[in-house]
């Protein structure tokens, strides 16, 4: 099956080199791009930006055979803006994942900062692996991606099932650290169903944060099935709300990727917001994308990406984001309520 890019195949066998013998290894991510972007209501932007297919990043992981079926295993990974060479975050050295765990037969479970269920399979949902500025799933729907202070538990898998969940208290996402404590408590449970030519995948995720008078859920699935060996077709549905009541919107996302008989494949797509409340900052949005990547080696790929964003009501609050594109200034934004983006980026990623 052709559902993760290229790069992200690459970038899951390096990561995962260790796997299958005692030892440590580096590895890592460097993705910078060029785009144009056009606000209605703002002047138009052309810079250089790092993570747009995969998040620049650099790690270190490793795993020790315990004996009786069991191993230990870690992760240090920190993310890397590649076009200054800058933190993406400047409150953590390893942003990304810093955890230690054990696995055996019952399972995996890890602790420290980890990257959410959500995450691991949100790049299975669209043509565009929720990457790129193509990725109207991912630029509408906004999930936590990872959290401090974490427990996950990923279960043995059941036939083609696998089944995984996380506890943590702390921050979500990136930003200042938050202290462990119930009032910063986050969930997350997963199950997904991998067979060959089709996937499915399902997630729910709560978060409560100090301070916040609310707290938010999340629900999503998605999923995808090769028709033909070439071509492959995604679809994805998203909801969100909060408790009181301030937030209450669906996300929807079609995708289509087809492979050519090389290194190269084209993608199609469209997503569409839907805000159930009214007034001021609300409104709906829909996003028209197409992506081509082109692999020049196994650690090489070139990308292209053009995206349309149509924005409507008092909506103004969406960017055509990326990977990992979390500088403010990256963000570009329209000024005006019901405010169009328009974008194009031209990227390389080389993995190692």
């Amino acid at each position: 099956m052709w559902r993760a890019s290229s790069g992200m195949v690459l970038l899951a066998a390096l990561a995962g080199g260790a796997q299958g013998a005692d030892g440590v290894i580096v590895f890592g991510v460097i993705d910078i791009f060029a785009a144009h972007i056009r606000a209605d209501g703002a002047v138009s932007v052309a810079r250089l930006d790092a993570s747009g297919l995969l998040a620049s990043r650099i790690g270190v992981r490793g795993q020790e055979d315990l004996g009786d079926g069991y191993r230990a295993s870690f992760m240090l990974e920190a993310g890397l803006d590649g076009d200054k060479g800058a933190q993406p975050d400047s409150n953590r050295l390893f942003n990304r994942q810093a955890w230690v765990g054990l696995s055996g037969a019952p399972g995996e479970l890890r602790v420290g900062r980890q990257n959410t269920p959500h995450f691991y399979m949100n790049g299975k949902f669209d043509a565009f692996t929720s990457a790129t500025q193509a990725s109207g799933w991912n630029n509408l729907f906004g999930p936590a991606p990872r959290a401090d202070n974490s427990i996950s538990y990923i279960a043995p898998r059941m036939g083609r099932w696998l089944l995984q969940g996380m506890l943590a208290r702390g921050a979500t996402g990136g930003g200042t650290p938050l202290p462990s404590l119930a009032d910063n408590q986050s969930t997350h449970w997963t199950a997904e169903y991998d067979a060959p030519g089709a996937y499915f995948g399902a997630n729910y995720q709560t978060v409560k944060r100090t301070g916040l008078p609310y707290m938010a859920r999340r629900s999503a699935m998605g999923a995808s099935w090769n028709f033909t060996p070439a071509w492959t077709l995604y679809g994805a549905a998203g909801r969100e709300t909060r408790s009181d009541d301030s937030q209450r919107d669906w996300v929807y996302s079609s995708s289509l990727r087809y492979r050519c008989a090389g290194l190269c494949s084209f993608s199609l797509g469209w997503a569409a917001f839907h805000d159930r409340l009214h007034g001021a900052g609300h409104g709906d949005a829909r996003q028209w994308s197409a992506m081509a990547q082109q692999r020049l080696s196994t650690r090489t790929t070139l990308y292209a990406a053009l995206a349309h964003l149509c924005q409507y009501g008092q909506r103004n609050s969406f960017a055509l984001l990326g990977a990992g594109v979390v500088a403010p200034d990256a963000q570009i934004r329209s000024p005006l309520p019901g405010g169009n983006l328009r974008g194009v980026q031209l990227g390389i990623l080389h993995v190692f």
